[in-house]
């Protein structure tokens, strides 16, 4: 729904180049007179052009950028959570459902303190309005507006009286919008913040996830808790649900509680690493996951799961030592230590695929600078992610009180053997030689299916074993043959970054696309095999000139230095930029998308280009 937003970039308004949004929206505060210790109210008028209208706040729809009026603390002077007046109904070409919008001119009310020591005499605050401004067909970028108030500090009792500064801006409510835009005084609304912002707090004024905590907190933890649900359909997070099956599965039969005790224990422990890890990451400022997923580490991780399921093809039986079940109270204890253990395990591997929804959070946990906050937001996250953990942690360790277990449980232990060793070789090739990896799938599937189907001879004796091992064989062949059949053999070529040869093309008027990637990422060799090689987005994403930045060293001067000259927070993350040298953000990618998304964002990159021409 966001690319129908923005879609309108791709035609100019009736013929006439579209404005800049520093033309669009002027801001004027009017002048405020507060106690020293006391409290007043700031009224910022907001005047939209004629034919134009920037999003409410809250907006009609999650997606849409809500406009935010913000005030810098200085002098002892602070603003308060804003007021916002209710936005009109308004139906546009480009959604289906009336939205709410600002148009003309709208009030919002900032609450202002002054602390007991504020210095008196005259004080300048300096504020920003962040807002995206649309007509009936064209969606503009995101765009940010300085305005300036002046703020008088005088002794006690002066400026507004108690009462109204103690209801200022909740009891009588929001201003209504009324007429013409007001003329903002001088060097308030005229300019507009070309510079991209920098630090944690311009990446927190644009950070999906700081809008979604500026809503309430509630909504905010139910959000973060779906987006860890859904965390599990990345590229490197969904196999380790075969590796939870695999160290469930071939449990002894337990009591259904204590089986849910111990997956749950399972989940804590990846609760565990997320919040130390979100805690590291947020400290460090570097890419979330990324030390995680260096190649040496990859490389013990793939090492340990490849041991952890020769155990499972009955080369070896894990037992904690004697010693070690004495000291923690027996084999239940053991049995739960290991298990929360195997969690932290699971968190240190899906790490480094959640990088994008991950880093924004970080980025929102430092800004704020609160402990308290930092861990329930990471713990909430984890619990999403580790949610179908639980189930299955729980279900698959029942499958042991299933009646008469026989030889045909050996079959499924090889089966679950068979994941684990798979997953870990494709974390070896990943820290070794990453275009391999995902040739792990296919081969496991080939020689997985030819093993368990023909060659593994468990319950050979069961006439309907047999021939179910044989079903399941067969189907895993034919799956991976149709993954080799169907892997397409060409892809987007991008070569190194040259900053010679990027500012040429800018300069020619050729669009750039940056691809900022690394070694160790699973999904960014999932866009290079899956997205970058569709036909479609090879065609669609001609018209640019392509670089690729790689930040598999990622703490290094150079890795650094780019990271925070483009904002990346995460990798992969695809960069738009336009001959004019700015980034088409909106259509910025990050993570993993689908073909179909990322032509949605490459046509959104290609109007945007077409409108600034």
């Amino acid at each position: 729904m966001a690319v129908l937003l923005f879609a309108g970039l791709a035609s100019a308004q009736s013929g006439s180049a579209i404005p800049e949004a520093k033309d669009l929206v002027r801001v004027s505060a009017a002048p405020v007179t507060v106690a020293a210790g006391g409290r007043a109210a700031v009224r910022v008028t907001l005047g939209v052009r004629e034919g134009w209208h920037i999003n409410a706040n809250p907006p009609a729809q999650d997606y849409m950028i809500a406009t935010v009026v913000s005030l810098e603390a200085a002098d002892g002077l602070s603003g308060g959570k804003p007021v916002y007046p209710p936005g009109r109904q308004a139906k546009l070409s480009f959604e289906t459902s009336a939205l709410l919008v600002y148009d003309h001119e709208a009030v919002v009310t900032l609450p202002l303190s002054a602390a007991a020591g504020a210095a008196g005499g005259a004080h300048t605050l300096k504020g920003t309005i962040a807002f995206q401004a649309c007509n009936d067909q064209v969606c503009l970028p995101p765009a940010k507006v300085p305005f300036e108030v002046d703020v008088t500090v005088g002794g006690a009792g002066a400026g507004t009286s108690p009462a109204a500064r103690e209801s200022a801006g909740t009891a009588a409510g929001p201003p209504p919008l009324t007429g013409a835009a007001a003329a903002p005084p001088s060097g308030a609304g005229a300019g507009f913040a070309t510079a991209p912002p920098t630090g944690a707090a311009a990446a927190v004024a644009d950070n999906p996830i700081a809008r979604l905590f500026a809503r309430g907190s509630l909504p905010a933890y139910l959000g973060l808790f779906l987006i860890g649900l859904a965390l599990n359909l990345t590229p490197c997070v969904y196999p380790m649900l075969g590796v939870t099956l695999s160290i469930f599965g071939a449990r002894k039969a337990a009591p259904p509680l204590q089986v849910f005790g111990l997956a749950l224990l399972y989940v804590l422990g990846m609760a565990t690493m997320y919040c130390t890890l979100g805690v590291v990451a947020a400290l460090s400022g570097g890419l979330f996951g990324a030390a995680l997923g260096s190649p040496p580490v990859q490389i013990g991780i793939g090492v340990l799961l490849v041991a952890l399921s020769l155990s499972m093809f009955g080369l070896y039986t894990l037992q904690p030592p004697p010693w070690l079940l004495e000291r923690v109270g027996g084999a239940g204890a053991g049995n739960a230590v290991g298990i929360f253990l195997s969690g932290l395990v699971v968190g240190v591997i899906a790490a480094p695929c959640v990088g994008p929804p991950v880093a924004a959070l970080v980025l929102l946990v430092g800004a704020k600078g609160d402990v308290m906050f930092g861990f329930t937001s990471f713990f909430t996250l984890a619990m999403g992610l580790g949610a179908p953990y639980l189930l299955l942690g729980t279900f698959s360790g029942l499958l042991r009180r299933m009646p008469r277990s026989g030889e045909w449980m050996i079959w499924v232990e090889r089966l679950f053997g068979t994941i684990l060793l798979s997953v870990g070789a494709f974390y070896v090739l990943v820290g070794v030689a990453p275009k391999w990896a995902f040739s792990v799938m296919p081969a496991a599937l080939l020689a997985g299916g030819v093993y368990l189907g023909f060659l593994e001879r468990s319950a050979a004796t069961r006439a309907g074993f047999r021939w179910m091992k044989r079903g399941v064989g067969v189907a895993a062949v034919a799956g991976g043959i149709a993954i080799i059949a169907t892997t397409p053999t060409q892809s987007i070529t991008f070569p190194p970054l040259d900053e010679a040869a990027f500012a040429a093309a800018l300069e020619a008027g050729q669009p750039v696309m940056l691809d900022f990637t690394a070694n160790w990422c699973a999904p960014c060799h999932e866009l290079e095999r899956f997205t970058f090689s569709d036909r479609r987005v090879r065609e669609a994403t001609k018209g640019f000139r392509t670089f690729r930045v790689d930040l598999t060293h990622y703490d290094s001067a150079e890795s650094e230095g780019l990271r925070r000259r483009y904002q990346v927070a995460g990798v992969p993350s695809v960069l738009f930029i336009k001959p004019d040298g700015n980034e088409v953000r909106p259509a910025r990618v990050e993570g993993f998308l689908a073909p179909e998304v990322f032509l949605e964002r490459v046509r959104l990159a290609n109007g945007a280009v077409k409108a600034a021409g």
